[in-house]
């Protein structure tokens, strides 16, 4: 199934429930430039009203100029439209690009950061005006096989700067993205709202080159600045951008979101030889081998215990687990994972599995949702590289990104998984060679090496995969799905295949950026490696460990808003939350998977 066809996208449109759906969310919303007689007079008969404007949007489509639209028909046409492909359009954003509406937070978060990065010097733009009509044909081009004909006229008809303002907003996001993702590719601070752009960077040079490349880009697809609305200024003089003051004489702190949650989950990690966990008068209790109490914990607040090693289990901490839901994995010394304790409540129904395996078998079937699979992953490792080359520009990382963004068009044109898996799979050469570049020298990378890790980083990657798989794997039994059916992977009665889907996303996000920063840190250093006892690879120390867990479950238990549409929660939240809408897209063939949108 060809989840971008053009006819197929006009037809969702113009669904019932769609249409419906649009309404409340158009209700919702605010409506004082509606006529209030005409919102009432439309929902007296909703069917019809609903009816007529399905009707509408298949005339429209096909170029009919009859009848125009009413206000409150573009409104509700453009709200059925966002349902639709919103999150597509959204998937295709930049993480340097912000809603102009509700991401006032997240853009001040982004601005006091690069300033706490250093970049003190400042030039603020804003783009020549945009007609809609330059918008739509812009964002066609950028997503040709998304925004094609008829769904470019149906914009085209509806699509208005000042009644649907969000819609336009996020055709301009597609339209720019390419502009977008050069900028920050070559590793400047870059930062754009609607037509605003802000460029921090540490110095004049630095910034004179930032500019320069954001005019070539804007020239390359016909796109100017607008010459009587621009700035060059820095943090120490006054400065103001979108309604925020940002002006001050020492580094502001960091106020994001990366607290933890007030209710964050307790994972205990035991992983010394000999430990032994067992329960007595409500708490959990973890002994040492010669039997010294090391910890004491209330059961109540425990989700999940993780073992490494050889760490004992007395039956009764056994049972507590199962009968209460928490969740038991277990690695081996090394690291990899080797299974979990499941209560047989989260096991799934027949039905449903039977459903399961029905999909992972059907070839077309899956295909979409492995094809969202591999774009999520290789757009969430561009963010990564991103994220490193504006710290550390002189790496030159714009050229893997542009590579990798090549790659993750090539999904689109995938003609079965084992296709996709090779997309994958040069994706990933690339970009862990570019993260061997950004590792300290004082580390040895070499890029992915796995079964065994051959250095620190790589001990340090598999370690925080496994512990990952562990919890892709509780999520996928709690949505009630077979962690062993793939859609991507291969089912297989050896490896959690589903559970390695969804971990896809969650690698570069969770994974791979902790473990670098830790590297970049000097937190995580060679002494924190061993040979394996016959000599194999390399192992992770104790102290190595708890360095990777500690930063691990800090980024887990961060919490955020806008990653997914309507949801907020710590990542771990929105690993299960991710297992939920996997589920929802393996049982209803028309629903869309499209990933974390993270920033």
């Amino acid at each position: 199934m060809n989840t971008d066809d053009p006819n197929r996208i006009i037809a969702l449109i113009a669904a019932a429930e769609t249409l419906a759906n649009a309404w409340r969310t158009m209700l919702a919303s605010n409506t004082a430039d509606l006529d209030p007689a005409t919102v009432q007079t439309a929902s007296a008969d909703l069917d019809a009203t609903l009816a007529h404007a399905s009707s509408l949007i298949h005339a429209l489509a096909a170029g009919s100029g009859e009848p125009t639209p009413t206000r409150l028909e573009r409104r509700l046409i453009a709200c059925a439209i966002t349902h639709t492909i919103g999150s597509r359009l959204a998937q295709e954003t930049s993480p340097a690009a912000f809603p102009i509406s509700g991401s006032a937070t997240a853009l001040s978060e982004r601005i006091t950061g690069m300033r706490a990065d250093g970049r003190v010097k400042v030039f603020r733009c804003c783009l020549a005006p945009m007609t809609v009509r330059r918008i739509i044909q812009n964002a066609s081009d950028t997503l040709p096989s998304l925004l094609a004909v008829p769904i470019t006229t149906l914009l085209s008809a509806i699509a208005h700067t000042r009644h649907e303002p969000q819609l336009v907003d996020a055709l301009r996001n597609a339209a720019l993205a390419p502009i977008d993702n050069a900028m920050t590719d070559a590793g400047h601070g870059y930062a754009r709202s609607g037509q605003w752009i802000l460029i921090c960077e540490p110095d004049d040079a630095r910034l004179d080159a930032a500019v320069a490349l954001l005019v070539a880009t804007l020239a390359a697809r016909g796109l100017l600045l607008d010459g009587t609305r621009t700035q060059t200024t820095s943090f120490d003089e006054e400065f103001c951008h979108l309604g925020t003051d940002y002006t001050a004489t020492a580094p502001a702190p960091r106020t994001t979101s990366a607290t933890p949650e007030a209710s964050a989950d307790r994972i205990v990690y035991v992983g010394k030889d000999g430990t032994r966990i067992h329960v007595a008068k409500g708490r959990l209790l973890v002994d040492s081998a010669s039997g010294v109490p090391q910890m004491s914990l209330p059961q109540r607040s425990v989700t999940r215990i993780v073992l490494t090693g050889n760490v004992g289990l007395s039956a009764g901490a056994r049972s507590w687990a199962l009968r209460n839901g928490v969740d038991v994995v277990c690695l081996s010394r090394r690291g990899a994972y080797q299974g979990q304790l499941v209560n047989t409540a989260a096991t799934g129904n027949a039905a449903r599995l039977l459903a399961q395996a029905s999909y992972t078998t059907d070839e077309t079937a899956k295909l979409p949702l492995a094809r969202a699979i591999v774009n999520a992953k290789i757009r969430n490792q561009i963010h990564v590289l991103n994220r490193i080359a504006r710290r550390d520009p002189a790496l030159h990382l714009a050229d893997t990104a542009a590579r990798m963004r090549a790659w993750r068009e090539e999904t689109a044109h995938a003609a079965d998984t084992d296709e996709l898996m090779g997309i994958e799979g040069a994706a990933s050469a690339a970009y862990f060679d570019a993260l061997a570049m950004c590792a300290p020298p004082s580390v040895d990378f070499n890029g992915r090496s796995r079964r065994p890790p051959l250095d620190v980083p790589n001990a340090a990657l598999s370690y925080a995969y496994a512990i990952l798989l562990g919890e892709c794997v509780g999520a996928l039994h709690a949505a009630g799905l077979e962690p062993s059916l793939g859609v991507l992977h291969a089912p297989t009665d050896k490896r959690p295949s589903l559970a390695l889907d969804l971990m896809e996303e969650f690698r570069p996000l969770l994974v791979d950026q902790t473990v670098m920063a830790l590297l970049r840190t000097r937190r995580l250093r060679s002494e924190h490696g061993a040979p394996g006892p016959q000599g194999e690879g390399v192992w992770l120390s104790a102290d190595g460990k708890k360095t990777v867990v500690d930063a691990y479950e800090a980024t887990a238990q961060r919490s955020v808003t806008g990653a997914l549409p309507g949801f907020s929660g710590s990542w771990r939240r929105h690993i299960h939350h991710e297992a939920q809408l996997m589920a929802r897209a393996i049982a209803e063939p028309y629903y869309q998977w499209t990933g974390i949108i993270w920033r």
